[in-house]
């Protein structure tokens, strides 16, 4: 049986796994739809059908379509299903986080790395959302934690697992491939064999000894990391040499190469900029402090949590075209795991009783002043969240995200008319993949977006709009949803009559406005 201490810090650690749960799956659609979750979702619905050759879609993100995949996401409710199946795998990096900053610094650092993990608004914005960085993140977390096991039992099997824990982490995003140096680092760092060389030879004996004791578990780490990667390094072989096609898996979008010191320099600004808005400047400070103390009184274990957060981040920082914030989430475990090393080692430079009092109040006051509010925001209006401003941009105020669209479907959801039991829709946008997130089978009707028109002569020319046509041809009226009419203006060029029944802005400066009109043919009812 269990201490009295250690029954409240096992129902502790519940509590805050409880916690992470609840402020990740509640009111899951409080956000918009962003365009990136409708392609991961669109992925995970025919990764199953075993019919497309997966390096077709891969986009460095396969293994993430395969965990959506096995929770169905239909053409209904997809969003939301794929939302809650995202927040019940980031238990997963909430346990990884605690075993490793556990494994490196003992119990006394699982409460405050959990406690981060739980709270930070980096990891509760994120991971309510369809994203494969949280995903990739925790998987990474595994292997961390694995890699510190395995460097201080270095075994065959325990290899094994690391290489296919590594394995799978690149397999979910492909910027986490980094860290397959971990078990390496571990080795060196955690061996517990470190001495100051007093020959010259030293180093040669040090390293000969260290590659008896892990070298056959490291060599079985990577075997089955490459063995793990041949399905699908194979599979972009044949599509680029067998078929000619070219095999997508990465997406090259957001990478670039070659950047001077300033582009660098600049990026890192937004990394610290990024990291206030979504940790708190005290939280942020806090850490900078926590991680100089470990590297003072733990130098390899504190140097092995470092260099963790730094595998993950450095190819965001060094080959991402901008600071996509979102990119950054993978690295909470690494953070947490340092957040909780440092309240440790804390206690050791005074009386343990009042560091874990300190600690408890200052985390305390984050969670209520901070992180909680944040959270409770992202759950009921996260439209009034102070975000980075790419974020502003990419999920309220520009053209890849449900703001507007999911406004005007829930109007015409309420006060809509209806023809055999369902509201007649004809969609008219810059993107109609948000759009789909957002329909129910409450509506009937299609949508096209700027693929299929020709942008600059859509709000001049009523017969380029097709869906409203089909829709006429099947109902006495529809309702257009666009965003390319400006206020009591429709397109002139048809026989239609337009009502503009509610118009909907774009919040946080969105100069896109959404409006929806009741179109009927010109010569009949318009009733």
């Amino acid at each position: 049986m269990p201490s009295a201490r250690g029954r409240v810090w096992l129902v502790a650690v519940v509590a805050l796994l409880l916690i992470h749960f609840y402020l990740r799956i509640h009111n899951p659609l409080a956000l918009p739809a962003f365009v990136d979750e409708r392609s991961h979702i669109t992925r995970a619905r025919i990764v199953y059908h075993l019919d497309r050759n997966p390096a077709q879609y891969s986009h460095g993100k396969l293994l993430y379509y395969y965990w959506l995949g096995l929770f169905r996401p239909g053409d209904y409710g997809g969003l939301a299903v794929s939302r809650l199946a995202t927040a019940l795998f980031s238990l997963v990096e909430g346990a990884a986080s605690a075993a490793a900053a556990r494994a490196l610094f003992g119990r006394r650092a699982v409460i405050p790395a959990l406690a981060l993990v739980a709270l930070a608004p980096f990891a509760v914005f994120y991971e309510r959302m369809v994203l494969a960085d949280p995903f990739a993140g925790a998987l990474a977390a595994l292997a961390a934690w694995a890699s510190i096991r395995l460097a201080r039992q270095p075994t065959r099997a325990g290899g094994a697992v690391v290489g296919l824990l590594i394995a799978l982490a690149a397999l979910a995003k492909l910027t986490t491939a980094l860290i397959t140096a971990l078990p390496v680092i571990a080795v060196v760092l955690l061996s517990g064999e470190h001495r100051v060389f007093a020959r010259w030879d030293a180093p040669r004996s040090w390293l000969r000894a260290q590659w008896q004791r892990g070298g056959p578990a490291l060599v079985t780490a990577g075997a089955v990391c490459v063995l793990a990667w041949l399905p699908v390094s194979g599979a972009a072989l044949w599509m680029q040499v067998g078929q000619g096609d070219e095999a997508r898996l990465l997406d090259t979008n957001l990478v670039r190469v070659g950047q001077d010191a300033s582009g660098l320099g600049d990026k890192l600004a937004d990394v610290i900029t990024t990291a206030d808005r979504m940790l708190s400047v005290p939280m942020v400070i806090a850490l900078a402090a926590l991680a100089i103390l470990l590297v003072w009184k733990r130098p390899a274990r504190g140097g092995y949590a470092l260099i963790w957060l730094a595998l993950i981040w450095c190819p965001v920082v060094l080959l991402g075209r901008g600071i996509e914030p979102r990119y950054l989430v993978a690295g909470i475990p690494a953070l947490a795991v340092l957040f909780g090393g440092g309240i440790a080692a804390l206690g050791e430079l005074f009386p343990r009783r009042l560091t874990g009092a300190l600690a408890l109040v200052c985390v305390g006051a984050w969670a209520v002043g901070f992180a909680l509010p944040f959270a409770h925001g992202a759950a009921t209006d996260p439209v009034a969240l102070k975000l980075p401003d790419r974020d502003r941009y990419n999920y309220f105020s520009g053209l890849y995200n449900g703001c507007g669209i999911s406004g005007a479907l829930d109007y015409l959801d309420a006060h809509g008319e209806r023809v055999n039991g369902r509201v007649p829709v004809a969609i008219v946008m810059r993107n109609c993949g948000v759009c789909e997130m957002h329909q129910t089978a409450r509506f009937a009707g299609g949508c096209i977006d700027w693929h299929d028109f020709r942008e600059d002569a859509i709000a001049g020319d009523a017969t380029l709009w097709t869906p409203v046509f089909d829709g006429l041809e099947r109902w006495p009226f529809v309702y257009a949803i666009t965003e390319y009419l400006p206020l009591g203006e429709p397109p002139p060029g048809a026989a239609l009559h337009w009502e503009m029944v509610y118009s909907f802005e774009r919040p946080r400066g969105g100069t896109w406005l959404v409006t929806v009109w009741r179109v009927a043919l010109a010569g009949g009812s318009a009733e």
